[in-house]
């Protein structure tokens, strides 16, 4: 029957696209591979329903290999706008004019990056930003909206501009969703050392308390020493105490002076 032999003709021409062995001109580890397949993959369903791959569907090992193109070129044209070191001459161009995709025989499909520094695309490609971009391309979704939504929880981000060339669209997210990433990594970072801080100044007064109530100091005159404002006076003050008892831990009086000069330089 006609009919079943042209199914049967393009299921063959779907395995072949959807079974092929990658390889690449940079080397990339296990998981980046496994991406790059995945990537395939969806490049390969989301062009079934294409009308040309209808007419025709001998174009759709070439249009896969264009579909992953064009995701090459939006990964890497993010990884270029995220890196301040990368040189702003590697524009959305250069990466077009840089990466082929193409199929050899024996169904191997071979990536090449060209002029593009291997340690550039080692660091461009991993699974979280292909996934996204599967999220971003995915006609069943609502492009940069979807992505927006599915990566900040619904949050979105303040400042994004929507809009524009799609490619550079994605990368300007990723810029963007980076920088609030990395500003909350370093609001993170901040309150753990103000945490430590604190923490280290309650141990040092409480070593400190122990100590000088054993040696028979005023409780009161210590409260007034610990929570009084640092300044030089009290530096002075508590260097006196330090000095009148011979049991007073080295180690301590150090953390304790350490701790009021930096207190008096923040004042």
């Amino acid at each position: 029957m006609p009919e079943a032999r042209a199914q049967k003709i393009i299921d063959q021409i779907i395995a072949r696209a959807t079974d092929v062995s990658i390889v690449s001109d940079v080397a990339l580890n296990d998981e980046q591979l496994q991406a790059l397949y995945s990537l395939n993959e969806y490049c390969v369903h989301q062009l079934l329903t294409n009308p040309e791959v209808a007419r025709d569907p001998r174009k759709l090992i070439y249009m896969t290999n264009q579909e992953m193109k064009t995701a090459l070129v939006a990964i890497c044209l993010a990884g270029n706008l995220i890196n301040p070191m990368r040189k702003r001459r590697e524009d959305l161009q250069f990466f077009v004019d840089n990466i082929t995709v193409s199929v050899e025989e024996g169904n191997v499909k071979r990536i090449c990056f060209g002029k593009i520094s291997p340690y550039d695309v080692q660091d461009a490609i991993y699974y979280d930003i292909v996934e996204d971009w599967k999220i971003y391309r995915d006609k069943e979704g609502q492009g940069i909206i979807t992505l927006m939504d599915d990566k900040t929880n619904l949050v979105r981000l303040p400042g994004y501009k929507m809009g524009g060339n799609p490619l550079y669209e994605f990368a300007r997210f990723h810029r963007k969703y980076t920088e609030k990433e990395r500003k909350k990594e370093e609001r993170a970072r901040d309150e753990a050392q103000i945490a430590f801080r604190n923490e280290m100044a309650r141990t040092i007064a409480h070593q400190v308390t122990q100590q000088q109530l054993l040696e028979g100091k005023n409780p009161m005159e210590l409260m007034e020493l610990l929570f009084a404002p640092t300044g030089r006076k009290s530096q002075e003050k508590i260097k006196k105490i330090a000095g009148q008892s011979k049991k007073v831990d080295k180690e301590i009086e150090q953390n304790i002076m350490l701790m009021l000069e930096d207190k008096s330089g923040e004042e």
